[in-house]
């Protein structure tokens, strides 16, 4: 073993982590195919508890034509090579415990993961790739020094790949003379569905299992997952591809920029918070698009490696090789399929891009509307403020108007005026004093107390930060603490002594020459 596949397989034993499997009894769904000479392709489909993995992926296949066994393998004649050809594949998952936590972590235990990579001969290079969350496609040529067979990753936002291809040969075990031998080619897989966040999580694996079910007499071929993980994308894409569509066609129905609705315009006025709900739908639209065209040029490396390397000469059956043209004749139509998928979304990017602009118009226009919506308002205010000040003016000069009446009719209404005497009385009786008596007193009282309320507050609105005064290093006085808080106006410019940052040296000593009189 190398020394990066040494520090990789560390790596990832120490720092890969492990969650706990979900519900009462966690099983995870196994594929095996199996396909002999004279006997159809078995593909076999179940769910298994946890500890039985290694034991499915160390199985060897054996007579009988199912059950999770290999059909038998017919004889041949003198001379010719037999073939068989098993690959077995798990599913796992792996999940972020915490968004705190910028690496996932594998929904298994860590006992049989290691074990499932020790059977499949795994390149260790790979785990590296694993632990560190990596995208693309990579290819580890086997070696002898560490046992590890050729092993193949591809990584994508929603799974991850690891496969290894391992072709023995040897003579026939049902031929003493040995004149025959057989190549068993065995391929091991691994299915780690990524966390996140699209329509359907489960749509990725589905397809490309569908896919693989379909594609399941191509067996022998060391490159059929790599074909099977590329045709699934572009069928799981199509229906991603398909709903942002229909986003982007609803939004230009509300905005009215659509085709279909642009004689009717807008139906009714989008509120501020419509506007950035749909300039967040159009910004994942743009931001899915990105991610989609990554993983086109992603899958069409995976084509040209297939094409590259699809018949290598001097390696592999007759079966191996059919199994293989068969696949690389169906890379055109693929290539052609994803063609037209780059060409759409590149035209749906544009038209979230054009949309875009118009939701930022709106909502700038939106924005102005408001803006007015509250001008009026703030006139409305000010138009009934000032109703309400005409109203009072006439209040108060109506009270002016009235108020020497009122108070001559009080004032003539008193007992202490007679304007009837009797003969040798005046009007004004003797205790007319008492009126002036209580009425004076209690009306310079009453001014009194106003002004000292009045001067009370005055002082506490022009000294807000008294309590803060005296407090603080750097002077003694009485006045140094209210310094740091208080404001002077010096020839109509108020300025901060201590709030107020200088720009430069100059201002610096001008302010302090202004603060100093």
């Amino acid at each position: 073993m190398d020394e990066f596949a040494q520090l990789s397989r560390e790596n990832f034993e120490v720092f890969q982590r492990y969650g706990d499997a979900i519900g009462p009894d966690p099983r995870h769904r196994a594929i095996a195919v199996y396909a002999a000479p004279g006997a159809p392709t078995t593909y076999v489909e179940e769910d298994l508890q946890l500890e039985y993995l290694p034991a499915f992926f160390e199985a060897r296949p054996s007579g009988g034509g199912g059950g999770g066994t290999a059909p038998n393998v017919g004889a041949g004649g003198e001379g010719t090579t037999q073939a068989a050809a098993s690959l077995k594949l798990v599913v796992l998952d792996s999940r972020l415990e915490s968004w705190s936590n910028s690496f996932s972590s594998l929904w298994t235990s860590k006992d049989v993961f290691l074990r499932l990579v020790d059977v499949m001969n795994m390149n260790p290079s790979a785990l590296w790739l694993l632990r560190s969350e990596y995208d693309g496609f990579h290819h580890f040529l086997s070696s002898e020094k560490s046992g590890s067979a050729d092993t193949y990753y591809i990584g994508t936002s929603n799974f991850v790949l690891i496969w290894t291809f391992d072709r023995r040969c040897g003579p026939h075990p049902h031929t003493p003379t040995h004149t025959q031998t057989q190549t068993h080619t065995q391929t091991h897989a691994l299915w780690i569905l990524r966390q996140q966040q699209s329509i359907n999580s489960h749509a990725p694996a589905a397809w490309f299992l569908h896919v693989l079910r379909r594609h399941q007499d191509h067996v022998r071929s060391p490159f059929l997952l790599a074909y099977a993980a590329a045709l699934g994308t572009c069928c799981t894409f199509d229906g991603e591809i398909a709903y942002r569509a229909h986003v982007v066609r609803l939004i230009e129905r509300q905005t009215g920029y659509s085709t279909h609705s642009s004689s009717v315009g807008i139906e009714e006025r989008l509120g501020v918070q419509s506007l950035t709900v749909s300039i967040k739908e159009v910004g994942q639209v743009l931001n899915h698009n990105a991610n989609k065209e990554r993983h086109f040029r992603l899958m069409g490396n995976v084509l040209d490696f297939i094409a590259e390397r699809a018949v290598p000469e001097g390696r592999g059956d007759d079966r191996e090789v059919e199994s293989t043209k068969r696949l690389l004749a169906a890379v055109p139509l693929l290539r052609s399929r994803m063609h037209a998928s780059e060409e759409y979304l590149k035209y749906l990017k544009e038209r979230a891009e054009r949309l875009s602009t118009v939701l930022f118009a709106l909502l700038t226009h939106e924005d102005s509307a408001t803006h007015a919506e509250l001008a009026d308002a703030s006139r409305q205010i000010a138009e009934a403020a000032q109703r309400d000040s005409s109203s009072m003016k006439t209040v108060a000069i109506m009270t002016m108007a009235f108020l020497p009446a009122t108070f001559f009719a009080a004032l003539f209404s008193v007992p202490s005026l007679d304007w009837r005497p009797d003969p040798g009385q005046n009007v004004v009786q003797s205790n007319f004093w008492i009126y002036w008596a209580f009425t004076l007193p209690a009306t310079a009282l009453v001014f009194g107390l106003w002004l000292l309320f009045d001067h009370r507050a005055g002082r506490s609105g022009s000294h807000p930060s008294a309590a803060t005064s005296g407090s603080g290093g750097g002077g003694g006085g009485s006045g140094g603490g209210r310094a740091i808080e208080e404001m002077e106006e010096d020839e109509g410019i108020r300025i901060s002594r201590d709030y107020e940052r200088p720009r430069s040296a100059g201002s610096r000593l001008y302010r302090r020459k202004s603060t100093s009189y």
